[in-house]
């Protein structure tokens, strides 16, 4: 096993510790920061530690010495004003295991040379750049990533060279079905069967009726102007016109994110519903403003899981609030820019990656 001085033992050695002691025979530190009393800095090492000056290992041709810290240059420099061979140089940011961008700057043979007291990076064509810090070599591994990842994924040209402004500001509607609506109807038909006796909703009663089938006894509908048919004209922040303990089930989509006071709204659905009563609920995630609403009532949130389960668990209890996400990247990026339903495959609909939620689903039973 070859015998190695180690030049550093600071975090990069912490990222190779385990590859660096599987195939080298450590048999000493070197340390610029030595305490007086000749202690390195660096605790729990088992081989003498001392200033690249002292060291009798210098003297021995047949020890490598890695450089194992991100200051490389200056540390080769002054091992060059010390007389040590280029030959004897290991670099050890080139040790396993890699980061993401370290893999692609050594592929293909890419590597760094000594010569006098400079520090070179070559390239599989033979060109070099000469290297002064460590920061030229950061910056070309992300320039190196960026170059793979053009290669990799098309989409970060296509984003690059996109227009601005979004295909449409009216969720598709002009040309399709919105995005959004794929998920919050699929919620609802999953959970149909909670669609029964006296139901609520809020402006319309589409989805009652679409979904409630011969379960639903009455239905009534919750506006703030009072508009539409069997319309009540009531208010979720204020709780006018909100009665108690009547409803076995509310549907509430897509109206959260226009209504200032959400504590509030929790606490009238709660009351608005009987025991043994659910409340069916969507909400935006990643979202475009839909201008109608904001202009007509102002727009307020877009919401994550943690906030959802902040607002409604102290009312109803945890094991009595079932949240969902329903949404990933490309459906993201489809709805930012105004595209509908029509324009993606369905199978694109079928993947649900909670860091990107376009919908949020919100189940709620009272006790």
């Amino acid at each position: 096993m070859q015998k190695i001085l180690l030049f550093g033992t600071g975090n990069l050695y912490k990222q190779k510790e385990e590859y660096v002691r599987h195939n080298f025979d450590i048999v000493g530190y070197l340390d610029n920061n030595l305490e007086i009393n000749g202690k390195g800095l660096c605790k729990n090492v088992e081989r003498p530690m001392c200033r690249p000056e002292n060291s009798v290992f210098l003297l021995n041709s047949d020890i490598k010495i890695v450089l194992m810290s991100y200051d490389y240059v200056s540390m080769w420099k002054q091992l060059y004003s010390l007389g040590v061979d280029k030959d004897r140089i290991i670099f050890g940011i080139t040790f396993p295991p890699y980061t993401e961008s370290e893999t692609i700057l050594f592929d293909k043979g890419r590597k760094f040379e000594l010569e006098s007291n400079c520090v070179f990076f070559c390239f599989e064509t033979g060109k070099r750049i000469r290297i002064e810090n460590h920061n030229q070599i950061y910056e070309l591994e992300k320039k190196l990533l960026r170059e793979t990842y053009r290669s990799k994924y098309p989409i970060i040209n296509m984003i690059a060279h996109m227009d601005t402004k979004p295909v449409s500001r009216k969720f598709g509607l002009e040309r399709g079905k919105a995005i959004d609506r794929y998920y919050i109807e699929q919620f609802l038909e999953k959970n149909k069967k909670i669609i029964s006796g006296n139901c609520l909703e809020i402006a319309e009663d589409t989805y009652t009726l679409c979904y409630g089938e011969d379960r639903v006894r009455s239905i009534d509908v919750l506006h703030v102007e009072g508009w539409g048919n069997n319309s009540i004209k009531g208010n979720l922040e204020t709780g006018e016109g909100i009665m108690a303990d009547k409803y076995d089930c509310a549907i509430i989509t897509q109206t959260l994110m226009f209504i200032f006071d959400i504590k509030k709204v929790a606490e009238n659905i709660y009351k608005l519903l009987k025991k043994g009563g659910s409340a069916l609920i969507t909400v935006s995630g990643i979202s475009q403003i839909s201008h109608y609403d904001a202009e007509l009532w102002g727009s307020f949130y877009s919401f994550h899981e943690d906030a959802l389960k902040k607002l409604f668990i102290p009312l109803f209890g945890e094991e009595n609030v079932k949240i969902q996400s329903y949404g990933n990247v490309k459906i993201a990026c489809a709805m930012l820019c105004g595209l509908c339903q029509e324009d993606l495959e369905n199978e694109d609909f079928n993947i649900n990656d909670k860091e990107y939620p376009i919908i949020i689903s919100i189940i709620l039973t009272k006790e």
